[in-house]
């Protein structure tokens, strides 16, 4: 309300502005001194019109990174249409599965869109300075928004690559809350919450006994009908109707409390007021931190996703400022031998994670080059954490697979003497799990001062929350993400894949890539605590200082901007059967130009779309006559006229879209197939982003679980060919 912006405040914390006139000589001339001061620059200039090109920028600094972000790459057929996090979201297939029947497809809550590509920018940017380091040459990273967010909407594409799951479809369905496994869903409580509740967790032995300690079990409870899991699994959703009954004959919020004192992964939805007042986890670990905001005063402000052994205080709101000066800095070296497109060449990660964020993290850092060593057991090797489930298939390339038995001393030796070959830990276990085998930072710092040991818990490594057992849609609906993504009037939808697993996943890799960068620096190591429900609050942050400053406890709004920046700014019907359009417009002008394009001089001139104000008062409306346009007329034909006529607009693509229509994706060749022994000729995604022109070329199947045991022990860590056959055979590789 006229004070600062809340978006810049929260996406410009920690940095130092300077304005410039970059159309004058003066500014041009400053830019330019600041690029010869900078190892990297990060842009987002329009494909084909930069404000600089490459000599000019490489004659500033000839050891420059530049990473380019934009919506669609900075070549292809479509490169320089206009996006906003709406059109992005219904481009990438995120759209596609998000909602229901009812709502047609649904845009996330928040600006998850740039979160997604922005982490993606900060991975690249720290992976290619390192190249730029060793050889002393310019690095260009030219990072496809599009093709980032395609990487990170699980099911879209595993289904697509898959279809003969246990979903028999390629094209993977809007359902609602549920997830796609079928065993996570919202349910209404006698309370009013929605509770996300699943049946993937210690089914028999918790959840059906809980459920007769109620007598709520039905026919869960006959041993005759229901013989054991596997009986229940063949039938989730009679699993499922059994559990909606249940959670409506009890309070929401008592009901999620109980069910993590029984170490079960249900969440209760909460809006932003009840996200920030009823956790103590948040005070607990200090999340919030007082800051003088300019402009406005004091104001409690979310705090880092990732929290390291070595940090300072919490970023305060940034500053604008007159001139920057910039740190000596050492030279860069020359001569090095890394290749742009495998930055991580040299760098050995153990992976001790599971299911997606973890492994998506490792998989990152695997294809830009990383020793990625997976280290796996035959009793975790089950359901989607088994090689021949799609979902290990999708998050596991690129990686080597070792066996080892933790719950042995032999094995947990064997663990550390690997540790003491690599530069980086990454696990998701619960707290605690890697101290008491050794492999914590402070167990192994004496041999491996440099390595640094990166936990990706559910909530962090302490506080009272820190045992309770998280899954993306926890996540969800704990922090206020689920609630508004929303229509009206509606709390029990939300995200229809695991956004934040793949949020935490690069938020790992950038961790990763933190601890590398300050090893270089101090030869030390870190510890990283990254708690993945403090990186749910993050990508809400907006949402919650609107609320820590402002007292502003927002609702759902479907498809609108969340602050009415945009109008109209919604996803229309088109012709055919399911088929649909985004279209955003902000501004006078580009209101003008798309009230033309749909009714000419008679819209444009019509009072009741007359400013902005007047749109968002009569946006009923004003969605009415958008759709009356739209509704005879093909998707991509929609599209298209907007983007000639300068207006935001996408198609809603699913899987076969993205794989036979997206024409940007074929021309750059994203997706690709590989081969492996038992899987065959299977699809995958590329990396979305290439180095000086190269995308990331190594593509290797999924290894079977402990199939580079024998090379890794006797080629690595130096046993002998008796030495391994005798671990084998007393069980500590297994």
């Amino acid at each position: 309300g006229g004070g600062p912006s809340i978006q810049q405040t929260w996406y410009n914390a920690g940095k130092r502005t300077v304005r410039l006139d970059l159309e004058g000589e003066a500014g041009r001339r400053t830019f330019l001194d600041l690029v010869a001061g900078a190892d990297i620059l990060i842009e987002d200039w329009t494909p084909g019109a930069p404000l600089f090109d490459s000599p000019e920028l490489e004659r500033a600094n000839p050891a420059l990174t530049r990473v380019s972000v934009t919506a669609m790459g900075l070549d292809g057929p479509l490169a320089g249409i206009r996006t906003n996090d709406l059109v992005a979201n219904a481009l990438c297939g995120s759209a596609s599965v998000t909602g229901n029947a009812q709502t047609g497809p649904l845009s996330g809550y928040g600006n998850q869109t740039h979160h997604t590509a922005g982490w993606y920018a900060a991975v690249c940017a720290l992976a290619a300075v390192r190249v730029a380091r060793a050889t002393g040459s310019a690095q260009h990273v030219d990072l496809s928004a599009h093709e980032a967010l395609v990487s990170c909407t699980e099911q879209v594409l595993m289904e697509w690559f898959f279809p003969k799951g246990t979903w028999k479809t390629s094209i993977a369905p809007r359902q609602g809350s549920l997830h796609w496994s079928g065993a996570y869903e919202i349910y209404p409580a006698r309370d009013g919450h929605g509770v996300m509740v699943t049946a993937s967790l210690k089914l028999t032995e918790v959840l059906v006994p809980w459920l007769a300690e109620d007598g709520a079990a039905g026919d869960l409870a006959d041993p005759e009908k229901f013989p054991g899991v596997v009986a229940m699994v063949k039938n989730l959703p009679y699993v499922m109707s059994v559990l909606r009954k249940w959670v409506a004959a009890r309070d929401g919020e008592e009901l999620f409390f109980e069910a993590q004192r029984r170490h079960q992964p249900f969440g209760v939805v909460w809006n932003v007021e009840e996200a920030l007042t009823k956790s103590p986890q948040i005070a607990a670990r200090g999340y919030l931190q007082e800051r003088e905001v300019p402009g406005f005063g004091a104001v409690a402000f979310p705090g880092r996703m990732a929290r390291t052994s070595a940090d300072g205080p919490h970023p305060s709101p940034g500053t604008t400022v007159e001139r920057v000066d910039w740190p000596a800095r050492p030279a860069k070296a020359s001569g090095g031998a890394l290749r742009p497109s495998r930055p991580l060449e040299g760098v050995r990660v153990l992976d001790f994670t599971h299911v997606l964020a973890g492994p998506f993290g490792t998989r990152v850092l695997a294809d830009l080059g990383a020793d990625v060593i997976k280290v796996g057991t035959a009793a975790r090797s089950g359901g989607a954490n088994s090689p021949d489930h799609p979902y290990y298939l999708c998050w596991n390339r690129n990686k080597r697979s070792v066996a080892i038995n933790m719950a042995s001393e032999a094995g947990r030796d064997v663990a550390r003497r690997l540790a003491g070959k690599s530069d980086l830990i990454i696990e998701n276990f619960s707290a605690g799990v890697l101290k008491r085998w050794g492999l914590d930072r402070d167990s192994l710092r004496a041999g491996n001062p440099g390595i640094s040991v990166i936990s990706m818990g559910g909530m962090g490594q302490d506080g009272p929350w820190k045992d309770f057992v998280t899954y993306a849609p926890t996540i969800h609906a704990l922090t206020g993400l689920t609630y508004l993504t929303n229509p009206p009037g509606e709390h029990t939808l939300g995200y229809g894949f695991s956004l934040t697993d793949h949020l935490s996943g690069l938020a790992g890799a950038l961790a990763a890539l933190q601890a590398l960068e300050y090893r270089d620096r101090t030869g030390q190591g870190l510890s990283i605590d990254l708690s993945q429900y403090e990186l749910g609050l993050g990508i809400m942050a907006p949402a919650l200082l609107d609320y820590l400053a402002n007292g502003v406890n927002p609702e759902p709004v479907g498809n609108r901007h969340p602050f009415g920046a945009w109008a109209p700014h919604g996803i229309y019907r088109c012709a055919g059967d399911d088929n649909w359009v985004a279209i955003a417009s902000r501004g006078e002008a580009e209101w003008q130009a798309l009230a033309r394009l749909i009714g000419g001089d008679e819209l444009a001139a019509d009072p009741r779309f007359a400013s902005r104000a007047n749109r968002l008062a009569n946006e009923d409306a004003l969605d009415g006559v958008i759709e009356d346009w739209t509704r005879g007329l093909d998707r991509y034909d929609v599209a298209r006229r907007c983007q000639d006529a300068g207006i935001a607009a996408g198609p809603v693509q699913d899987a076969g879209d993205l794989a036979g229509r997206d024409e940007q994706l074929a021309a750059r060749s994203f997706f690709t197939t590989v081969q492996s022994e038992s899987r065959g000729e299977y699809g995958l995604d590329r990396f979305p982003a290439r180095f000086n022109g190269e995308c990331p070329p190594r593509y290797d199947a999924v290894h079977e679980i402990g199939a580079d045991t024998f090379d890794v022990l006797t080629g690595l860590l130096g046993y002998s060919d008796d030495e391994a056959a005798d671990l084998l055979s007393g069980g500590a590789l297994s």
